[in-house]
């Protein structure tokens, strides 16, 4: 199935005057003489449309015993991962986006050789995760410093590998305010962006909470909200919860699909039908974000293939098109995860 460009958004008119300058910005984006863009892979970059059908929110390794003491938020196991990964590619994925960061086991040479050994394409997070599991540089560095860590894994390599961050995060917050570290890390996060050009994407404890103060926050640091991916956002009852961040031009990522612990699945389709609905369709991202040993189908958990299996035939079922589908798994993906060359940038990094 080709790929689907991006319709312009209805009802730009309807929400206030930073809404309609947001939806009026992304349209005259998408009506430009198209520019060189790129993708950064942990193998190296590729084209936009070279991503196809992609997750944007997976942990495909994870070591969070630190934080949680069990053995079930422990993925080490490479041969279990590639097998895991199957169920994904085996029905026409492409791409994933993994999100962990180092407070949780990232790492980024076993993502090289999953990424070798599946065929698949993995963009790698980069960043500081939730202010649980922060390490004393985030106390001991200004933002700008911390910015400049950032920018050294996008463009040069995580440490020693040489292995590259195509994007900023998941950055998160608590369930109650924000700390001042946590706003720390999310004004170097857009410190690194206004330089990199890649995009934000961010933890949501608890179905969105502080998603609001999430995206001031960032509009204050300078971010461009239209390369800013909100995470955990599905489980609302009611889509009203989610249009006024939609409204702001960022990404509304609908990532806890699987979860059945968490809400029915019919709340999350029901979101993302809604958004389609209203005119977002073009701001919709979809995952699973596996992050235990229960989820993996080894397990008896959902494994990569349910979005896919599962939860796209509800969308089908509340009159989602094959097209509206194809916009969210892969030309969104495409569009938020790539970034204007070195050389258009004017080659600044």
């Amino acid at each position: 199935m080709p790929m689907t460009l991006s319709p312009q958004l209805r009802g730009c008119g309807e929400v206030r005057e930073a809404a309609s300058l947001s939806c009026r910005k992304r349209k005259e984006l998408m009506s430009k003489e198209p520019e060189p863009r790129e993708v950064i892979t942990v193998l190296g970059t590729i084209r936009p449309e070279e991503m196809g059908l992609t997750y944007t929110h997976e942990h495909l390794f994870l070591d969070a015993m630190d934080h949680y003491p069990s053995y079930e938020y422990v993925i080490d196991d490479e041969d279990l991962v590639a097998q895991e990964v199957h169920e994904f590619t085996s029905r026409g994925g492409r791409s994933i986006c993994d999100v962990t960061l180092d407070e949780i086991g990232r790492n980024p040479q076993a993502l090289v050789r999953l990424s070798q050994r599946a065929g698949i394409n993995i963009l790698m997070g980069c960043g500081w995760y939730r202010e649980f599991g922060y390490p004393k540089i985030v106390a001991e560095r200004t933002s700008r410093e911390l910015a400049g860590l950032l920018v050294q894994e996008i463009e040069v390599g995580v440490r020693d590998t040489g292995v590259r961050a195509g994007f900023i995060g998941e950055i998160g917050t608590g369930r109650h305010f924000v700390k001042p570290a946590e706003e720390r890390v999310f004004r170097a996060a857009a410190l690194a962006q206004a330089q990199t050009g890649v995009a934000i994407t961010t933890h949501t404890t608890r179905w969105g909470t502080l998603a609001a103060e999430q995206i001031s926050m960032l509009r204050e640091f300078g971010a461009d909200l239209s390369r800013v991916i909100i995470g955990h956002l599905g489980d609302r009852i009611g889509v009203r919860h989610l249009l006024p961040l939609a409204e702001q031009g960022v990404y509304i990522e609908v990532d806890n699909i699987g979860y059945l612990d968490y809400q029915p699945e019919w709340v999350r389709a029901d979101n993302v039908a809604a958004l389609v609905k209203e005119g977002f369709g073009s701001q919709v991202l979809l995952s699973e974000d596996i992050c235990s040993l229960r989820h993996l189908k080894y397990a008896g958990g959902k494994g990569y293939g349910y979005l896919l299996e599962v939860f796209v035939p509800l969308l089908r079922e509340r009159g989602v098109t094959e097209g509206q589908i194809q916009q969210i798994l892969v030309a969104n993906p495409a569009r938020a995860f790539s970034r204007r060359c070195p050389q258009s940038r004017g080659g600044k990094t």
